[in-house]
């Protein structure tokens, strides 16, 4: 039997992009979707996060990692959105104010700076052969004006190109938003940029294996889970079975996981000088000597949303 929608529904809608359902539907996670559709439905009275975290009873840092998704997938974009910069007054002036006006190359300048630059026409040409077709207008503008006005190399771009393809992010809003927080980050050279990609597939292993022990359902790490995971793996050395207990303690605690809480017993952890889960039993088997009752490893918070709070002010 064939379903059909009700016509009395059909008197108050909202637009959806086609994009949307014709290539994420499968791949973007539940909370990702409903934070969307959520925009799209309130889009005429402007989009508060706290309101939308309330409305669909999710933490308000899902909701900023949601529209970070769809942002970087190009369905979204901030036109407030002012990049910072930490690079010398001279060139933050400068970049500044070529990106608050965002002057790009016409098509003729392109051409010619194609044929005048043997470096932009390898860029160009490069560029095509990861996106698997040829460029648009505004694809090649923003390579040539990354290039020409924001001074990134040969190199740096065509590390950025290959970097974006291989993370199934070929389009130029990607590399272009990439490209901008390199500059603000002065990477100015090859071997920085290596290392910045270095720190990235870092941060994505550790969130990998902090994902797979908590059973953390699939998305788009926000940076803060992405920095909280490389602090544990990386930095702490943290063994995979002391994540697990934290995400025990904290489910026996909450009734359910919360990030933020299990980072806030990590934390308490790490300033005790734990590091192993032998620690943690020998601690939890004798009372704290300054709480009557209560272990010294767990959190210093028992409210849960009181941690989330404290996990998006950080």
């Amino acid at each position: 039997m064939g379903y059909c929608l009700n016509p009395n529904e059909l008197s108050n809608f909202f637009a959806v992009p086609c994009g949307v359902v014709d290539k994420y539907l499968t791949l973007a996670s539940a909370t990702n979707l409903k934070v969307l559709l959520w925009m799209l439905r309130n889009c005429n009275t402007g989009f508060d996060t706290n309101k939308a975290a309330q409305a669909l009873n999710i933490p308000e840092y899902d909701v900023r990692d949601a529209l970070k998704y769809w942002e970087d997938k190009g369905i979204i974009y901030n036109p407030d959105d002012t990049p910072k910069s930490n690079t010398a007054e001279r060139n933050n002036n400068l970049h500044v104010a070529v990106r608050a006006q965002t002057v790009k190359p016409s098509r003729e300048e392109v051409a010619k700076r194609g044929n005048e630059c043997p470096e932009i026409a390898f860029i160009l040409r490069e560029a095509e052969l990861k996106f698997g077709r040829s460029l648009r207008q505004n694809e090649a503008s923003t390579l040539v004006w990354l290039y020409d006005d924001e001074g990134l190399s040969a190199a740096i771009l065509l590390m950025l190109i290959q970097y974006a393809a291989s993370q199934g992010k070929a389009y130029i809003g990607f590399i272009e938003k990439t490209a901008i927080e390199w500059i603000n980050d002065g990477i100015t050279d090859i071997q920085e940029a290596e290392k910045r990609l270095q720190e990235i597939h870092a941060k994505k292993t550790a969130w990998g294996i902090v994902r797979s022990v908590m059973g953390i359902e699939h998305h788009s790490p926000s940076k803060k889970e992405l920095n909280y995971s490389y602090k544990w793996i990386e930095e702490w050395k943290y063994p995979r079975e002391l994540l697990r207990l934290a995400y025990e303690k904290c489910i026996d605690q909450n009734s359910k996981f919360s990030f933020a809480y299990t980072a806030s017993i990590l934390e308490n952890w790490h300033k005790a000088g734990i590091n192993s889960v032998q620690q943690v039993e020998e601690l939890d088997a004798k009372p704290s000597n300054t709480q009557k009752g209560k272990r010294s490893n767990e959190p210093a918070t028992y409210n849960l949303s009181v941690a989330e709070k404290m996990m998006l002010s950080d």
